[in-house]
């Protein structure tokens, strides 16, 4: 039997992500769409910012429009009874777009806030913030059920903006 190898936090999230958000929503995302018809990429953009600092909703972020929610994804799951799921709907100079950020990003950030009860820094921060972006990414890379229905933007924020990283994906 193999032994498990230790792993970073930002491993562990990055699989929580996966496991508790995107093997739910991805599969169906193309279908929920509804009225969104105008969306030509029918990808989740999966914005990841490399401070770990995720505004409270995308339209905090330069020129992004909140256009409304994807249909919804009812299940029974982890104990809920018909547990819900939609995507929000953006645009950005006129191009439509579904997003999320990885909310659970944010507990790095509050462990580097928090550094004097977990001696976290704000470096490790920045690389477990790079650590989860690329397991996430070997995890996608091996669920090729999943291929073309998401897109991950990393922004290092040192040497570009968001409104940069997100129109260039377009």
């Amino acid at each position: 039997m193999p032994m498990a190898t230790s792993k970073t936090i930002g491993e562990g999230l990055a699989y929580s992500y996966y496991s508790g958000f995107l093997k739910v929503v991805l599969p169906s995302l193309a279908s929920r769409l509804g009225k969104y018809t105008t969306i030509r990429n029918k990808k989740l953009k999966i914005l990841i910012l490399s401070s770990g600092n995720l505004p409270g909703t995308l339209q905090d972020l330069e020129d992004i429009i909140f256009e409304g929610r994807t249909d919804k994804l009812e299940m029974d799951r982890a104990g809920f009874q018909k547990r819900s799921y939609t995507n929000n709907v953006y645009s950005i100079q006129g191009k439509q777009f579904v997003a999320d950020m990885p909310a659970n990003l944010l507990t790095l950030k509050d462990m580097a806030d928090d550094h004097e009860l977990t001696d976290f820094s704000a470096a490790q921060l920045e690389t477990e913030v790079i650590k989860f972006t690329e397991v996430l990414k070997r995890i996608l890379q091996h669920k090729t059920e999943l291929e073309g229905t998401y897109e991950i933007i990393f922004v290092d924020e040192r040497n570009q903006s968001f409104q940069e990283a997100l129109l260039a994906s377009f």
